[in-house]
Parts: structure tokens; sequence; C-alpha cells
């Protein structure tokens, strides 16, 4: 059996187009195609749906693929454990994380990774937690940073609790509170993520709509957080974010804890019942060494 025409399959159904897969796996167009055929041709399915509007999967190929993402990610841990058994540190690790994680912890992290284990690639993807975990359950990648809650499919490990502050212009009648108060919300024009881009907020958001007569709503919905400094120091409305989003931050706005405390707890997660991969332990090792130092812990 060769595993390479079930790697371009899953390559395929990552990326949606041939020409992508082909580029990314170091393969001819022609190749990854021949491969792809032959599938078919073993199985006696369709596996895609070519049309004027790209490439997707059929039902059959939609079916069929979280088996053969299952199947290529224990060729990998085969290979790696392989290869540990010959004394190489050799690999390749799929990683998740969202903007924050990635601007202010990922850099030193991988920084380390790359050092202690130079022979190991890396591949990062930027995507929102949820996207993360639906990934992770999916097998497209090997870990990721995740956001409670969690999903009962993943083992979750908790690195650091990230407190959620109130953005306020520099000159808000507030700035020399010594907090927020959380039902002040309900007064501000707010500047708020998307829900899809950041569902701590919406949390938020819910938890005070239980409490008020008046729902509050968001005056403007933006899907970037310097997006959002930027409009609250311009004195457009006030706004909720993490921490770990503020720091080193280009933007003259006051920060401010609320009242009462709001957290979300930002963790580092596998697929349940699947063994990492010998890479994955590795850099979940430096996860953990870095966030136990890390100055808010």
């Amino acid at each position: 059996m060769s595993i390479h025409k079930y790697q371009a399959f899953s390559k395929v159904a990552e990326l949606g187009s041939i020409t992508k897969a082909a580029e990314a796996m170091g393969y001819t167009q022609s190749a990854v195609s021949r491969m792809i055929a032959d599938l078919e041709d073993e199985w006696n399915l369709n596996l895609l749906r070519r049309s004027r509007g790209g490439l997707a999967l059929s039902s059959d190929g939609l079916m069929l693929l979280p088996y053969i993402r299952d199947l290529c990610s224990h060729y990998d841990v085969l290979q790696e454990q392989a290869n540990a058994l010959k004394g190489l540190e050799t690999g390749f690790i799929r990683i998740g994380s969202c903007a924050s994680v990635s601007t202010q912890c990922l850099p030193p992290i991988l920084k380390t990774f790359v050092d202690r284990y130079p022979d190991i690639i890396f591949q990062l993807q930027n995507m929102e937690y949820s996207d993360t975990e639906e990934a992770l359950c999916a097998g497209v990648i090997d870990c990721g940073f995740i956001c409670a809650p969690f999903s009962p499919e993943l083992d979750v490990t908790v690195l650091m609790r990230d407190r959620m502050l109130a953005v306020l212009p520099p000159d808000h009648p507030l700035t020399d509170a010594k907090s927020y108060p959380l039902q002040q919300l309900s007064q501000e024009r707010i500047i708020k993520l998307t829900d899809e881009a950041n569902n701590e907020v919406s949390k938020i958001f819910t938890l005070l709509n239980s409490k008020l007569d008046r729902p509050i709503s968001a005056y403007c919905d933006v899907n970037d957080d310097y997006s959002i400094m930027a409009m609250v120091e311009s004195g457009l409305g006030v706004s909720i974010l993490s921490e770990l989003v503020t720091h080193r931050m280009p933007f003259d706005v006051c920060l401010k804890e609320f009242d009462p405390p709001q957290y979300r707890d930002i963790a580092i997660a596998v697929k349940k019942g699947r063994k990492p991969s010998p890479a994955t332990e590795k850099f979940i090792q430096i996860v953990l060494e870095f966030f136990s130092n890390y100055p808010d812990n």
C-alpha cells in the first residue's frame, strides 16, 4: 500500500485544489491527479466533484475523508516512532493558534522548539478557537490553543487564565477609577469583535443581558483587535478585549479590570484517544515549560 495517494487526497481536501496540494507536497499537478484517480479506480468511487465553480469532495469523498486523515496521521506517528528508535529527532507538526497567542506567546516557544529540535518541521495555522477545535477533531492539525468551554472530544491542559479588560478612550470619565463596573456597559457605545472572532465577549454580553432590563448591543462589530483599539482611541466607543491581546499595543487607550472580574481560560489540546506523535509531545512539553514561567501564572 502506498501512503502517498492517501496523503494526496487528504491535502487536496484540506486546500480545495489539486494545484495547491501538488505545490505543498512537492509533486507535479499531474502526479497528484493520477494518485486521486488511482484511489477512485481502486474503490470504484468518485471522490471529487469538478465543475466550473472549482473542486469539492463528493459525498463518498466526505464520508471517507476522516478515515483517510486518521490513516495518514497514524502513518506519521509510525514514521516518527521509527526515527526515534534510531535516535533521529525528526518529524512534522501542525499547530492551530489564535492571533493573540501567535503574537504574544508562540515566538519564544517556537524559538526554543527550533533550537532544541532543528529537524522537526512545524506548520502554524492561525484560526479562531472554534475552528481550532473543529480542526483538532477532524485531524487537520495535531495540537492547538483553545479557550473554555472545551470539547469532550479533546484532551486539554489549561495553560493560563487571561483577564478580560474594559478598553476605554483616554478621556473616559472612569479612567481614574480602580475598576470598571460590568453593568456600566449598558450605558456605553460598544465596539466589539464579531461573535465568530471572540465568543468570550459574547459570553459577557449574555451574562449581562440576563441581569439587565434593557439588553445591551454592539454599536459596531469589528473582526480585528487592532482596529478596535484604534477606534476606541479615537473616542468612538468602549470595548472588551483580553489582556493578552493588549500586550505591547501601540494605542493610547485606558485598560480597566472589570468589577466583577471576567476571565477566559486558554489551553493546549490534542484529540482524545489518539497518542500524540513524538514531535507533538516535544512541542507540548516546551509549551508547558513556557507557561509554567509565564508572568501571569
